[in-house]
């Protein structure tokens, strides 16, 4: 009598979650540039000023400025917006096959819009 053997594959795994090559893709993308942005924060954390400026809707002056550790917010946020649309495409795939789709991509949207943010807050400090 043989047990049924089952073995964890990431690549299954994967593809089950998500089924099509856009949206792993994407997926893929947007975890990576989370991850690149962890490792950049990081980096330069110890060169950076005590307050940066980053809240830009906020009037001009003292009110836009922030802790330098506020800077982990942007992909705090970027894997937040990830990991909803994920689930929120697990759920939704039977409703309609391209919505998955579509929220893998704007996952990878938000975390390069986040990506650009960071990338210009860091840039008009150390430069």
């Amino acid at each position: 009598m043989m047990k049924n053997k089952q073995t964890f594959s990431i690549r299954e795994t994967a593809e089950r979650i998500v089924p099509d090559e856009l949206g792993r893709s994407s997926y893929l993308l947007g975890l990576s540039l989370i991850i690149l942005m962890l490792v950049l924060i990081t980096l330069l954390l110890g060169k950076l000023p005590a307050v940066l400026p980053l809240y830009f809707t906020l009037p001009w002056g003292e009110a836009r400025l922030a802790p330098k550790l506020m800077l982990y917010l942007l992909p705090g946020i970027a894997l937040i917006f990830l990991i909803f649309n994920l689930g929120l495409g697990l759920l939704l795939a039977k409703l309609s096959p391209l919505l998955p789709k579509v929220l893998s991509v704007a996952s990878a949207v938000v975390a390069g819009m986040m990506m650009i943010a960071l990338i210009g807050v860091v840039q008009s400090l150390i430069l």
